[in-house]
């Protein structure tokens, strides 16, 4: 048998406005502490990925989403060592007003374009990067 390993779960969260929220992790994270993100974490309920990253987006900002299509797959080791796979999904704002739990210390509205700007891993640089060239081709091909 190999190692265990677990499964994350992230969402891009959009608006209306086509703005997407980023938080920015607490300074004393085991993990990436004061880089921004998208909202989401690790499964860890037998629940669907979907359930599981609806119910992490309502602990740690408070909002109702709806959850879409899977954008991306990824992996990646953790600070402590731990190996995770990663599935970030398109999620449509619901309702609620942004609230953060202790696991973030701030949380901002931006076009997607922008996230070039803020501090965080390359991986997310990229796909945040390929997330807003395919807004780009949808909004030209109208």
């Amino acid at each position: 048998m190999g190692k265990q390993f677990g499964v994350a779960v992230k969402g891009i969260i959009r608006r209306g406005d086509s703005k997407i929220l980023i938080v920015k992790r607490s300074a004393v994270d085991d993990h990436a502490p004061e880089l921004w993100e998208t909202v989401g974490g690790g499964m860890d309920e037998a629940i669907s990925p979907q359930e599981n990253l609806q119910r992490e987006i309502l602990e740690e900002v408070g909002l109702e989403v709806k959850v879409g299509e899977p954008f991306n797959i990824f992996s990646f080791t953790k600070d402590n060592g731990e190996f995770k796979i990663g599935i970030t999904f398109i999620c449509d704002y619901d309702g609620g007003e942004v609230l953060l739990s202790h696991e973030h210390t701030e949380f901002q509205w931006i076009n997607p374009d922008d996230f070039k700007n803020y501090a965080s891993v390359a991986s997310l640089h990229q796909e945040i990067g390929r997330y807003a060239e395919s807004q780009i081709n949808l909004s030209s091909d109208k």
